[in-house]
């Protein structure tokens, strides 16, 4: 990660190219901001913490994935440019939410194994994911 913090579960994981998987457990609230050199890894959600997650600068072929493997509190994610570059949506329970906005929540009601990912075109962050519980996610 660009800032340092987390686990890098590298020697762990199997992962193709310059993929690593990470696992975001700090003990208090934080903020981490990814640059662009952190595209094609694994974050792991450990969200004991209210955490806030900050997207680099939109670049072409980017992407990011967010696994929550733990629920307790919200993690939030957001571009770095403020403004509502996220498209796309999530199945939720049973069914699709959209989730177009400036700042996606991961909430603490979802479930461990819940996951986004998040890939670039230049101009927009496009949204995929899961949650097995309808209020897995929400957006603002």
């Amino acid at each position: 990660m660009a800032d340092g913090s987390g686990t890098n579960l590298k020697a762990k994981a199997s992962f193709q190219s310059d993929a690593y998987m990470f696992k975001m457990n700090a003990t208090a609230a934080s903020s981490h901001s990814l640059g662009a050199q952190d595209s094609g890894k694994t974050y792991f959600l450990d969200s004991t913490v209210a955490r806030t997650i900050t997207l680099p600068a939109v670049k072409a072929g980017l992407k990011f994935k967010f696994v929550a493997t733990d629920t307790t509190a919200d993690s939030s994610i957001a571009p770095s440019e403020g403004t509502a570059l996220f498209k796309g949506g999530a199945e939720a329970g049973n069914s699709y939410l959209t989730l177009v906005g400036t700042t996606i929540i991961v909430e603490a009601a979802s479930a461990v194994g819940a996951w986004l990912e998040v890939t670039c075109d230049g101009t927009y962050w496009y949204v995929s994911g899961h949650s097995s519980h309808a209020a897995g996610f929400s957006v603002s």
